[in-house]
């Protein structure tokens, strides 16, 4: 069964810069889940027009008639699973903002590897929701500014910090901060001390951005922060970096302690 469901806000107030509202599709194979979110998204007056389908199956039906900007997608279901979906609006040539909507902490980094927008924990939060779909408007916003723009904003934020990019949208980062990086797969994990950013970007492309800054390349897998370096233990080759009170321990390939060339 596929549902289609049309409502019209009736607030006279609603700013201007939401005129445009938006579509959306919720695929859950809960009836209740898929009636709260339904209530939650209405109450936002941001969307025209939301649609229901029960599986990923009678999503893709649906979809041949319809172009969603914003996908509320379950991830354990019947048949496929919600990641299956992603794979197939490739196929579609459809790009729409993917939220995935789960009880389960647990998908939280192949949600990032698929691409997703953003990541809801079930019973969805109202006001959680809310600042994700703003943040799917202004990140929709943000693509439009003209790329001369965009190129001034990298030079002047790019002097001092880097510009990685991860599930959330774009984080600066100072490289002082920066302990670590490690490569996973075509991604990197980030580690400052009391944070970690998963960032969409390879090691080699965070290795470009950190060249000059006191950085050491470690083998394929790792770059290390120099001036962070407090200990190096030869016999379990094991690397002490410390910051601002904050110590992390990174075990390192043996045969690559020599590219820090420490005596």
């Amino acid at each position: 069964m596929y549902i289609f469901i049309t409502f019209k806000p009736d607030n006279p107030d609603l700013p201007r810069s939401m005129e445009q509202k938006l579509r959306a599709l919720i695929v859950d194979d809960e009836e209740s889940a898929r009636k709260l979110l339904y209530k939650l998204l209405e109450e936002t007056l941001f969307f025209s027009d939301i649609r229901f389908a029960h599986s990923v199956a009678s999503a893709n039906i649906g979809l041949t008639d319809f172009e969603p900007d914003i996908i509320f997608l379950d991830i354990e279901m019947p048949g496929k699973d919600g990641f299956s979906i992603i794979n197939d609006l490739q196929h579609k040539d459809l790009k729409p903002g993917i939220v995935l909507v789960t009880a389960y902490e647990r998908y939280a980094i192949k949600a990032i590897k698929n691409q997703a927008f953003d990541y809801l924990l079930k019973p969805v939060n109202r006001k959680e929701l809310k600042q994700c779909i703003v943040k799917f408007i202004e990140t929709r916003k943000e693509s439009t500014i003209p790329k001369v723009i965009e190129k001034k904003v990298d030079i002047s934020d790019t002097i001092k910090r880097i510009r990685v990019n991860t599930r959330t949208g774009t984080v600066f980062i100072n490289p002082a901060t920066i302990l670590f990086c490690k490569a996973d797969g075509n991604y990197t994990v980030i580690c400052t001390g009391e944070k970690q950013h998963l960032c969409s970007m390879n090691l080699g492309k965070i290795a470009d951005q950190l060249q000059g800054k006191g950085f050491i390349r470690v083998g394929r897998s790792y770059i290390i922060n120099y001036e962070h370096i407090v200990m190096l233990d030869r016999k379990e080759s094991r690397v002490t970096l410390t910051r601002d009170g904050e110590s992390v321990i990174v075990t390192l390939p043996r045969h690559h302690l020599k590219d820090l060339d420490i005596t």
